[in-house]
């Protein structure tokens, strides 16, 4: 049943004529009626569509009959979707066309009309060429050495024959990249652990994809030493690694050596604007990420994401006015309400922890006062993400509103949660920062001898640099920042307590 329904979906919105699956002769009443309960929901199961058709079971000889000739009847159609309203992507749309154009050919060819053939296959050769599908560009070619053989135009024959054998050379090392790409991707989407005792590997992987790359020029394998290029110096924390070779990828769309219909602008600026952050390379950040804003549709889940990293790099630059722009962007789009939850409550954080360090910031109050980040429950409390800013941000509330006894209880779960969860090199940074807000409470909030006591742990978190991406705490706000924040509320504190005194 989940088969036929997901076959009548991807029919009814593609189809070239909509009505077309349901004008069914009069002796198919009852595949007629069939396709329409499931598009209407009458049938969710095939106990309820055998009942009301035949009054039987699904195991009934009739019943299996009618489903396999409306199956066969629902994939036959999908010879004749609309290619626009099967996808909004220009290149895929492109390459459903192309596949068309080649089935028709194989069609008239069976009739032995190689005129035909030779005019269907030229326009399918002529779109793989401009979109570098090299697979439909053997196809076209396999048909048009096939035809002029056929007709003994001897000169064409040579020219496609001989074009047929480069081709096919440059797609045999495209197929070993995308093998190649598909068997890193696979491991890649394992667990941490998995991860970890594959990435030494990737090094090496890298360069025979390169290498194919280099030797077949086509954008698909470019496509797989890019993605894993990145991916590997994304987990290894190597950020001016993926600056470069996104800048560089532009430069080779430029000079046409990658195909620019295929090469996705949107994602390479936005990994660029990615690293940028993860870099510290802030100043030239802000300038990409301003630049290239126009690229994405503001009611889009892509311009929420990008927003995110626009958004932090503005908050690490210390250009909290700009930031306070764009949150205030952020939260005045409807489209906010249509992304992920877990997005969702990204941004409530980063709203939370804004307040905290730009306290005239222009955001409505409520949501941001939350100290205990109540609703915030999807993130584990076993992995990493944003466990440590959860806890900076209840922490510091506390701090702010000198609630001494409630500090001395969260000190007690941040150390918990040090010797669980923060005990691999990737952590240090997170550690050393946990154990700063220990040490605040420790010495009894002394704003002096906190800086005095914390100097050699606010070194070495100057000097440890971020993780890669595989494992990294989210620093919302750098950890120096919000150490700066802490030594000023114990200082106001202070001071607050002197004027009381007096």
């Amino acid at each position: 049943m989940k088969e036929i329904k997901k076959l009548i979906e991807i029919v009814l919105s593609c189809s070239q004529a909509e009505t077309a699956l349901l004008d069914v002769p009069k002796q198919s009443i009852k595949e007629k009626k069939f396709i329409q309960g499931i598009e209407l929901g009458h049938y969710t199961s095939d106990e309820q569509a055998a009942k009301d058709l035949y009054d039987t079971n699904p195991n009934d000889v009739r019943y299996k009959m009618l489903k396999h000739r409306v199956k066969k009847k629902l994939f036959n159609e999908l010879n004749y979707v609309n290619a626009e309203k099967v996808t909004t992507n220009f290149v895929r749309q492109k390459e459903i066309q192309c596949n068309s154009l080649i089935y028709q050919a194989n069609i008239v060819r069976a009739r032995y009309e190689f005129d035909l053939v030779i005019s269907l296959a030229n326009k399918a050769l002529g779109m793989a060429q401009e979109f570098d599908f090299i697979d439909l560009k053997v196809s076209s070619l396999e048909l048009l050495t096939l035809s002029y053989a056929e007709q003994g135009l001897v000169k064409k024959f040579t020219a496609a024959q001989d074009d047929l054998k480069m081709t096919m050379q440059r797609f045999v090392k495209e197929r070993e990249a995308i093998s190649l790409f598909q068997h890193i991707n696979m491991q890649l989407r394992k667990s941490t652990k998995t991860r970890k005792e594959f990435l030494p590997q990737l090094p090496l992987l890298i360069k025979q994809l390169e290498k194919l790359w280099e030797e077949s020029g086509t954008f698909s394998a470019y496509y797989a030493y890019y993605r894993t290029y990145i991916w590997y110096h994304e987990l290894e924390g190597n950020f001016k690694d993926i600056i470069a070779i996104t800048v560089d990828a532009l430069r080779l769309v430029e000079q046409n050596k990658i195909n620019a219909h295929r090469f996705d602008l949107t994602y390479n600026n936005f990994i660029m604007v990615y690293a940028h952050l993860r870099g510290k390379q802030l100043s030239d950040g802000l300038m990409y990420a301003q630049d290239n804003l126009e690229l994405y549709q503001p009611s889009t889940r892509n311009w929420f994401a990008y927003m995110e990293n626009y958004f932090l790099l503005a908050v690490h630059a210390r250009r909290y006015d700009l930031a306070d722009m764009l949150l205030l962007q952020v939260f005045e789009n409807s489209g906010l309400q249509t992304i992920p939850t877990i997005a969702k409550e990204r941004w409530m954080l980063y709203r939370s922890y804004f307040r905290l360090i730009y306290p005239q910031a222009t955001v409505p109050e409520g949501e941001a006062n939350n100290p205990y980040l109540l609703s915030l429950p999807e993130y584990s409390k076993d992995k990493l993400g944003f466990n440590v800013a959860i806890l900076t941000l209840q922490f510091i509330y506390l701090l702010e509103k000198g609630e001494t006894e409630a500090l001395l209880y969260r000190i007690e779960s941040i150390k918990k949660y040090v010797s669980t969860h923060l005990k691999d090199a990737f952590s240090l940074r997170s550690k050393l920062f946990l154990k700063l807000l220990v040490l605040t409470v420790t010495e009894d909030y002394d704003a002096v001898v906190c800086q005095t006591k914390g100097e050699s742990l606010y070194k070495k978190l100057l000097d440890t640099p971020a993780p890669g991406d595989a494992y990294a705490e989210i620093e919302i706000v750098p950890y120096e920042h919000l150490w700066d924040l802490i030594l000023q509320i114990l200082t106001k504190a202070e001071a607050n307590t002197k004027v009381r005194v007096r």
